[in-house]
Formats: C-alpha cells, sequence, structure tokens
C-alpha cells in the first residue's frame, strides 16, 4: 500500500472520529469518564489478565522444549511484543520477531521461530472462534433484520473456513506450503526467491509445529482453551465500562459488541492505527443493540486509553524480556524483513 493512500485511509478514519466525538459532545464524555472513576483501575488491569492467558497459551507450547523462559518472564515478553505489535500503523510486523529474539537464549533462533509461528497460528484461531462465537450470539440478540441476517450469515461462513483452514496448518504445517503460494503470486515472487534458500528450516518448523498437534493434542486444546479465554476475559471490558456510567448491559451483549467490533476492525486492518473504525463499529453495535450508541465512542475512547497504558507498560518490560539472544541465525533476518499477522483484539 502507498505511503498516500495510508495517510489517506488515516485522515478518512480521523474525520469519522471527529464527527462521532462532535456529535456526542465532547463534554459528556469528559462528564462519562469523571463518572467512571475508580472503575478505571479494573478496566485496566483486566488487560494484564489477559495477557496471563495469551503467556500461559505460548508457555504450553514451549513445555516439550529442553529449557523454556520461566512463566512471568514469558508473560513479560508477551505484554512487550504485543505492545510493539500495537505502535505498528497496519499490520503487526515488531512483535513477532522481538519475541523470537527474546526466546532464542532459551530454545534456540529456530525452535524459538518455530514456537512463535505455532502461537501465532493458535492465536489467530482463537480469535476466529471467538468471532465466530460473536456471530452465534448476534444472530440471537440482534434485531433479526434481512442485511444483519446475511451479514452474520457471510461471516460465521469465512470464519468457519478460516478456521479449519488454521487447523489444517496446525495438524500438517504451513509454512513451505505457504513459500509454494508465494512463488505463484507474481506480486510476491520476489520475497518466494528470497526465502527459498530457507526451505529445509522452514520445513523443519513445519515439522516442530505438527508435532505439537499430533504428540500432544491435550496441551494443543489446553493452549487453544486458554486464548478462547483470554478474549472472553477481555470482554468484561463492555460491561465495566457501561457499570462506570451508570448502564448495566449483560455479559453476552459485551460479547456481541466485542467480538464483531474485533471482526470489523479486522476486516478494516488497512485503516492505521483503526482510526474511526473502532469508534464507528462500537457505535453502531451499541445502536443495534438498542443501547445509547454515545457509550459505544466512549467504550472505544477508554479502549484506546487502556491501550496507551499497556504500551507503556509492555515497552518498560522490553529490557525484562529476555538474555542476550544467541548468535543470529539467517532465519532471523527473513522475519525482519516479513510480514506479520494481526491478532486478535
Amino acid at each position: 500500500m502507498s505511503r498516500k493512500l495510508q495517510l489517506l485511509l488515516f485522515a478518512g478514519g480521523s474525520a469519522v472520529f471527529a464527527y462521532l466525538v462532535a456529535r456526542i459532545g465532547l463534554g459528556k464524555l469528559v462528564a462519562d469518564a469523571v463518572q467512571t472513576g475508580w472503575l478505571f483501575v479494573p478496566i485496566m488491569l483486566l488487560y494484564g489478565v489477559v495477557c496471563v492467558c495469551n503467556a500461559a497459551a505460548w508457555w504450553l507450547i514451549m513445555a516439550d522444549e529442553p529449557s523454556r523462559p520461566p512463566f512471568w518472564r514469558t508473560w513479560a515478553i508477551t505484554v512487550a511484543g504485543f505492545s510493539l505489535n500495537f505502535m505498528t500503523p497496519m499490520v503487526n510486523v515488531g512483535g513477532e520477531p522481538f519475541k523470537i529474539a527474546a526466546v532464542s537464549s532459551w530454545l534456540g533462533v529456530r525452535r524459538a521461530a518455530g514456537s512463535a509461528v505455532s502461537y501465532q497460528i493458535l492465536h489467530t484461531l482463537g480469535m476466529l472462534l471467538s468471532a465466530l462465537t460473536a456471530v452465534v450470539l448476534g444472530a440471537l440478540l440482534l434485531p433479526h433484520h434481512a442485511g444483519v441476517l446475511v451479514g452474520l450469515g457471510v461471516a460465521g461462513a469465512v470464519l468457519a473456513a478460516l478456521s479449519a483452514l488454521l487447523l489444517t496448518g496446525h495438524r500438517r504445517g504451513v509454512l513451505e506450503r505457504a513459500l509454494n503460494l508465494l512463488h505463484r503470486l507474481p506480486l510476491l515472487a520476489p520475497l518466494a526467491r528470497r526465502l527459498e534458500p530457507r526451505r529445509a528450516t522452514l520445513a523443519q518448523m513445519d515439522e516442530q509445529i505438527a508435532e505439537f498437534y499430533h504428540r500432544r493434542p491435550y496441551r494443543f486444546l489446553q493452549a487453544l482453551g486458554l486464548e478462547y479465554l483470554s478474549r472472553a476475559v477481555l470482554m468484561v471490558e463492555y460491561v465495566l465500562i457501561a457499570l462506570g456510567v451508570g448502564l448495566n448491559i449483560t455479559y453476552l451483549q459485551a460479547y456481541v459488541i466485542g467480538g464483531l467490533t474485533s471482526l470489523i476492525q479486522n476486516v478494516m486492518f488497512i485503516v492505521p492505527f483503526e482510526v474511526g473504525t473502532k469508534e464507528g463499529s462500537l457505535y453502531l453495535m451499541f445502536q443495534l443493540l438498542g443501547l445509547d450508541p454515545a457509550l459505544g465512542v466512549y467504550t472505544a475512547i477508554v479502549s484506546r486509553l487502556r491501550d496507551i497504558a499497556w504500551i507503556g507498560v509492555g515497552l518498560a518490560l522490553v529490557w525484562l524480556s529476555g538474555r542476550r539472544a544467541s548468535p543470529p541465525d539467517p532465519l532471523s533476518t527473513v522475519w525482519r524483513g516479513g510480514t506479520g499477522v494481526r491478532p486478535g483484539g
């Protein structure tokens, strides 16, 4: 994507955000923040619990290694990695290379890269299953308008197909197949040629990914359950934000709001920093559920404040996130120059 188009999308999203704030009124948003008061503390701490679930899932993936980082070091690496991803305007490319480098002292670069890729696939699968749950709940709780039902039906079919594809990737490996696909895509063929000398290493990483699924199926399900749980915990944030302004919403309503908003944000990933898309989608979700849509914009602002706070925590944890890595493997160069996948949000 060109820099000009990226700036245009950012400007458009900023305009949507400014319009919604002006429509609701800055004074009302400030009054809501004052009313929330001490509930900002559990709202902020809740994300730490989410990261505990994420770190535990990754730690399970590394369980068969001769050595692995202590759990709380894994948590620090996870928070730091997510923080670096948040700072990337469009696609998360900073956190994954950092996580590989941070655990390579324990696992070695190739095994560290394999564990990070395996976790990223699992992380994305958890996000898809969570979104699929939100689609099912949306079909029950949202107005039964034809457009809403058709949209939910299409989204559900796509999410189910992608979930099956990622599950197959865990069962059979995905990296060598992805390299073969890159060779067939004209625009990405130069990247494929650059990666071709590493085919044997990618095949070994594929074997590592598949081994975790086949040799430790119960542990795989535990790790996937923790990823799913992390998103279930995050939905409590919407309940707390609403409670802070005197509005009682059910947990299932919160799940629909959080899950479908996250889905829209991932579809609209090309908008830098999700400016306008988060506010607009939350405004729409609250309106469809018969709630005050102004609270949707306020929820987006609180969510952004939480992101900023945890970016600060993550950056502070970077220095604590691992010993100096082993001598660099050529594969690390690939990761520094590659692209990442946006996690579930």
